[in-house]
């Protein structure tokens, strides 16, 4: 039996997804899966510090821009972390990147939320 909206299997016996209450299904829902396709990316923006970086993640976000954040995964593998710099000297700074197409609004975005902040 399957939840024909997360796709978990349950064991016979079980008539309702513990997550989703809703009825199981015999057959396994079939998802379309997403072909994510590579793009040129660019730099819009290095960040070095960790609060403004999740301020510029979620106005790209709100924006529906897709991105990715360079070097954010790898800042505690190496070293000391973040020691005093912001960002580790061995992975280098988080970079927002953007497809090529988006570069120009998500930069204005970034700026527009940095001046806002240096107003207030």
């Amino acid at each position: 039996m399957y939840c024909p909206r997360c796709g978990i299997e349950f064991r016979e016996g079980f008539s309702k997804c513990s997550d989703c209450n809703i009825d199981l299904v015999s057959d396994p829902p079939s998802f379309e899966q997403e072909t994510i396709e590579w793009r040129d990316m660019v730099t819009i923006k290095i960040i070095d510090d960790q609060s403004f970086l999740m301020v510029a993640k979620s106005i790209i976000e709100s924006a529906e821009i897709p991105f990715f954040t360079k070097n954010e995964g790898v800042q505690e593998l190496f070293g000391f972390g973040r020691v005093g710099t912001g960002f580790n000297i061995a992975a280098g700074p988080i970079e927002i990147q953007v497809p090529k197409e988006y570069a120009e609004e998500a930069l204005t975005l970034l700026e527009s939320a940095e001046q806002d902040d240096k107003n207030a």
